[in-house]
């Protein structure tokens, strides 16, 4: 009897150790370690939100409603409260050009997918014929400087004295995939619409890399190269997607900065090239190809109004996006429940003190209070966020007018008061 006491003790030591196990490898998704339990916290919590309802503040809406007259139909203006009531509801539902709030949702759906510890790596692989891979991942802080850590740690490793040159592979992405196609010609001409490529230095914003970033990134890896005296050792040889590529080790990887950070710059600083890179990494596609399966099954499930929206891009440059302020609102109040809140709001702009809102003529009782996304195009301007200490969603849209910013501060300004 005492041996088969120990041996059942033994028998559900070896299950819990089993189940721990599988715990472990359940929640070790993309390298990173977080809560299976707050994971479907946060989907019971989205499915049963309370569904917002209209409880109009009259003396709010209606001072709102004075002050846009001269242009009440080219704006939209959504204002939650705590409670998931609509306070303040203006053309709320009619689909406009989101310009840079559509990283609201993009900027969302990468960290949900990729959790905020997740990084884009650069790594440098040996290859069974004896050459080289150099795998790029799009990191936007990617420069001159990593292309010289790369080929000394190659030099320390491979001591190659042969007459014969060994090969460095890159692949050569066909140029149709270097852009979003409903981007126009005169953006991607411009540094805010650099081409979307994994291999990229400083987020393809030079001169050359904005015609071409593969022959910009062959020409810096050369330039590398002669920097550390290998150019008698290595070439470099762009080869197609099909290309066969046999790995035998990897030789060094560069991370980028984890996707937290990186989300500063998505939404703080309004980067266009970050926004799209980090949605192909949590799509694990970069065809460009909109709209994506996997991102509406995604926004689904948040269990929000998408009707009207139209989604064209990751970033917002895609004049052909639209979205309306109360689904924008809706999504913002679910986003409170989500396992990664806190990340995700940190990374808005601070109006009046950082990111791209730090230069706006901002109301004194504004200034530093209000947490919030900013979207500029042409004759299009956006503004949605939350108001600190007041537990007020917002979300207001202007298009086909010009200098809105200084209207939209005004109706903060009313809102606030």
């Amino acid at each position: 009897m005492k041996l088969l006491s120990l041996t059942c003790k033994f028998m559900v030591k070896k299950v819990y150790l089993y189940i721990g196990f599988l715990f472990l490898s359940i929640n070790i998704y993309n390298g990173n370690l977080y809560s299976l339990f707050s994971y479907i916290k946060q989907r019971q919590n989205i499915n049963t939100i309370s569904q917002e309802r209209l409880n109009i503040c009259n003396r709010l809406q209606n001072n709102i409603l004075n002050y846009i007259y001269n242009f009440n139909s080219k704006i939209s203006v959504s204002v939650l409260n705590k409670d998931g009531e609509f306070i303040v509801d203006i053309n709320s539902k009619i689909p406009r050009i989101p310009a840079s709030n559509q990283k609201i949702l993009s900027s969302a759906f990468a960290l949900d997918n990729l959790g905020p510890d997740y990084t884009l790596d650069t790594s440098l692989k040996e290859l069974y014929d004896g050459g080289f891979y150099i795998e790029a991942s799009g990191d936007p802080d990617f420069n001159k400087s990593h292309l010289d850590e790369l080929i000394i740690v190659l030099n320390i490793l491979n001591n190659n004295n042969n007459s014969n040159k060994l090969p460095i592979l890159i692949q050569n992405i066909n140029k149709k995939n270097w852009w979003p196609s409903s981007w126009s010609y005169p953006d991607r001409k411009e540094e805010y619409g650099a081409p979307i490529t994994k291999y990229s230095i400083a987020s393809n914003a030079s001169i050359n890399a904005l015609n071409n970033p593969i022959d910009n990134y062959i020409y810096e890896l050369e330039m590398a190269l002669k920097r550390q005296n290998s150019s008698h050792k290595y070439f470099i040889k762009a080869v197609d997607e099909k290309y066969p590529i046999k790995i035998v080790s990897t030789i060094k990887v560069i991370n980028s900065a984890a996707l937290y950070i990186l989300l500063n710059l998505v939404n703080s600083e309004s980067h266009n090239y970050t926004a799209e890179v980090i949605f192909r990494h949590a799509l694990n596609n970069w065809s460009h190809d909109a709209p994506n399966i996997k991102y509406i099954r995604w926004l689904k499930d948040q269990n929000f109004n998408t009707e009207n929206f139209i989604f064209a891009d990751a970033s917002g440059l895609s004049r052909e996006n639209r979205v309306t302020t109360y689904g924008l609102s809706q999504f913002m109040r679910r986003m409170k429940l989500n396992r990664f809140s806190e990340y995700y709001f940190s990374s808005f702009s601070i109006l009046g003190v950082r990111g791209s809102l730090a230069k706006v003529i901002a109301p004194g009782n504004l200034k530093g209070r209000v947490l919030a996304k900013s979207g500029r195009l042409n004759n299009v301007r956006s503004v949605s966020g939350i108001i600190l200490g007041e537990n007020k969603i917002f979300s207001i849209i202007v298009n086909n007018m010009e200098n809105s910013t200084p209207h939209i501060m005004n109706i903060l300004s009313i809102i606030d008061n």
